[in-house]
């Protein structure tokens, strides 16, 4: 799983930088060929929707109709303040899990220093973040693009759908997407889903990755290192220093 995502997010910096990327809530664009061909039918990169197979962002599909398709978070989601928040906290999710995974040097993460205030009142706001494109164009991503960029990179490389609140071990079929609405439409069940969405991501920020809690890989370590020990004989080299054989 690390492997894949550490070879998906170069595919997609790659995309970033030439200005190719598709922010569409499916994973289509890293899946496919480079030279041009796409995948054969009923791939991984088709959701069975309604027991029709959608392949995602290809053909005559539009991106309004995959965005139909997708399910949709609350509508605070889609308040400014809120979104401020949310690309600060995206941010850290970004810094986390591409550390677990050995992802080095994300343009996308940001800094420490650059954390949104959590005063839900008022907010901060991060600056933009710069992406080179050839020799003399660059390109600005901050607000709504930078916090799509965002939740589309933690989507397609790390399997977080961060407004559904979860983490798989890949990305499969639609992540939710922010809802469209005026701040009048709100309704006052909005701070709960707010309290509910930083309540499991500043958990995940403190934690660890869950998918490797589940395998215990911890205890099957120490396990293994406890049952191995007994036949390990340890030789002191002067040349090499210690050397390691066989007890047996």
């Amino acid at each position: 799983r690390n492997e894949l995502a550490r070879k998906v997010a170069k595919d997609f910096f790659l995309d970033l930088q030439s200005g190719t990327l598709d922010l569409t809530p499916g994973v289509n664009a890293l899946s496919s060929n480079k030279s041009g061909q796409t995948s054969e039918p009923n791939s991984e990169d088709e959701t069975d929707i309604g027991g029709k197979r959608r392949r995602h962002g290809r053909g005559p599909t539009k991106e309004t109709d995959i965005l139909s398709l997708a399910p949709k978070a609350h509508l605070v989601s889609s308040d400014p303040r809120r979104i401020q928040i949310d690309i600060g906290q995206a941010q850290g999710l970004v810094r986390k899990l591409d550390s677990e995974k050995g992802i080095e040097e994300n343009i996308l993460s940001g800094s420490d220093n650059d954390k949104i205030s959590r005063d839900k009142s008022h907010g901060s706001f991060a600056g933009p973040v710069i992406i080179v494109r050839g020799l003399t164009s660059v390109k600005g991503l901050e607000g709504v693009e930078l916090l799509d960029t965002l939740i589309t990179y933690l989507w397609r490389v790390h399997g977080v759908d961060y407004y559904g609140m979860i983490e798989t071990s890949e990305a499969k079929g639609f992540r939710h997407v922010r809802a469209e609405g005026k701040s009048s439409d709100i309704t006052s069940n909005g701070s709960e889903w707010e309290k509910k969405l930083d309540s499991y991501w500043q958990d995940r920020l403190r934690g660890q990755d869950p998918l490797e809690v589940m395998t215990a890989k911890d205890k099957l370590d120490a396990a293994a290192v406890e049952s191995l020990d007994p036949f390990v004989r340890k030789i002191r080299d002067e040349k090499y220093g210690w050397k390691y054989g066989c007890g047996a």
